[in-house]
C-alpha cells in the first residue's frame, strides 16, 4: 500500500484548483485522493466535530467519483471500477453512501471535479485558506510486479 499525507501545497484558492487538477491527472484506476482539515484527528472525530471532507476515487475510462461530506469519509472497497451506465456530470444525493452527507458526482472532467472540491472548502465557512487543508492519497496495490 502506497499512502502519502501532505498539505494542500498551495496558498490561494485559484492555486488550489490548479493543484487538484495536477494531482488527479493521469492517475491509475483505484487511486484515492482526499482533502480535509489539516489538524483533524481521532479526538475530534470522537467528539463529533464537523469536518469538511472531499474524496476522489479514480474509476475506469477516466471517470472520477467525487464524494463530499461534513464527516470523515471512509475508503470505499469497490467490487469493480466499471463505469457503464453511471450518470456522468449530475450531482447525486449522498444517501447511497452512509458517510457521504453532501452528495457525489461521477465525471470525466477533472476541471469540474477540482472546481467542485475548491468551492466546497472555500464556501463552507469553516476553512479560511487552503493552507489549513490536509491531503492524503493512496495508490492501488499491485498483485504481481510487472515483468
Amino acid at each position: 500500500m502506497a499512502r502519502e499525507t501532505d498539505s494542500a501545497s498551495t496558498h490561494d484558492w485559484p492555486g488550489m484548483t490548479d493543484w487538484i487538477v495536477e494531482s488527479l491527472s493521469d492517475q491509475p484506476t483505484g487511486f484515492v485522493f482526499e482533502l480535509g482539515p489539516r489538524d483533524y484527528g481521532p479526538a475530534e472525530d470522537d467528539e463529533g466535530i464537523e469536518a469538511i471532507n472531499a474524496q476522489v476515487q479514480v474509476l475506469r475510462d477516466g471517470v472520477l467519483l467525487l464524494r463530499r461530506s461534513r464527516t470523515v469519509l471512509y475508503r470505499l472497497f469497490l467490487g469493480d471500477y466499471r463505469v457503464a451506465d453511471l450518470p456522468l456530470n449530475r450531482w447525486l444525493d449522498g444517501e447511497h453512501f452512509d458517510d457521504c452527507t453532501d452528495g457525489y458526482i461521477f465525471s470525466r472532467d477533472v476541471n469540474l471535479i477540482a472546481e467542485a472540491m475548491t468551492a466546497w472548502f472555500r464556501h463552507c465557512g469553516l476553512v479560511e485558506s487552503p493552507q489549513l487543508i490536509g491531503c492524503d492519497y493512496e495508490f492501488p496495490d499491485v498483485l504481481l510486479p510487472e515483468g
